[in-house]
């Protein structure tokens, strides 16, 4: 069975002619049935049974690399364009998988530092290195703690986004804290920003006792009118015609 994709058939046949071992190759050739020969196409609507490479390296024996349709089959890929083109040109790319596997097998001396310049796949992070998962939050203390609708609001928001809400008993609870909690702060009283700001408190003026009476009294200006004096002033200013 050949081996994962892992180098395109144009790369290792560049580098095996480069190398110049290669003395001789033949095919691919195409097996449509066990009583059938050879040939080097395929033109039936049903796949064949097999495809073959002859493959000669310089100072070696011939040797047959045979893959069958079943295995070929069996490959999994990971990029999508190449497989869309698997799709298109079954007999083209079936023939050049035979080829780059014979390129594989006798060649594979020469190929090996194409393979070990592949990325290597990324290693699973150690224990001690793992980020850390994020905290859970404590959903029921911040609807309790929620001042405004806007905030209820953003919560429920944040809390469907991770399911918060599962369908057993704890998340139903949770559901319906959400939903009191958003009528309360819907129901309230809003705040009139053009109500007066509140006196200072009794606590804040001191206790009403005789003595502070007696001070605050005395600081009020009354008008000095029943006064002798100011009477008879105001009696000489009458009897001038008001002139003084």
């Amino acid at each position: 069975m050949p081996e994962p994709r892992t180098i395109p058939v144009e790369a290792a046949r560049a580098a095996v002619l480069a190398s110049g071992q290669l003395a001789a190759i033949d095919g691919p050739q195409f097996l449509a049935d066990p009583e059938a020969e050879w040939l080097r196409y395929h033109v039936k609507p049903e796949p064949p049974l097999l495809a073959r490479v002859i493959i000669t390296r310089t100072g070696q024996q011939p040797r047959e690399i045979v893959v069958s349709w079943a295995e070929y089959e069996k490959q999994e890929q990971n990029t999508p364009d190449w497989n869309a083109t698997r799709a298109e040109k079954p007999m083209t790319i079936f023939g050049s998988e035979v080829e780059r596997h014979a390129y594989r097998v006798v060649f594979a001396d020469i190929l090996a530092p194409l393979l070990d310049d592949r990325p290597a796949a990324t290693a699973d992070p150690a224990p001690w290195e793992a980020p850390a998962a994020p905290a859970q939050r404590d959903w029921a203390t911040e609807i309790e703690a929620a001042q405004t609708v806007l905030e209820i609001d953003t919560i429920d928001r944040e809390a469907r986004a991770v399911r918060a809400f599962r369908a057993d008993a704890e998340g139903t609870a949770l559901h319906r804290q959400l939903k009191a909690k958003r009528k309360a702060l819907a129901e309230a009283p809003a705040a009139d920003d053009w109500a007066p700001a509140p006196g200072p408190s009794v606590d804040a003026q001191g206790p009403a006792t005789p003595e502070r009476a007696a001070t605050v009294q005395a600081g009020i200006r009354r008008p000095q009118d029943h006064l002798p004096g100011n009477r008879a002033s105001r009696r000489a200013s009458k009897r001038k015609g008001g002139r003084r």
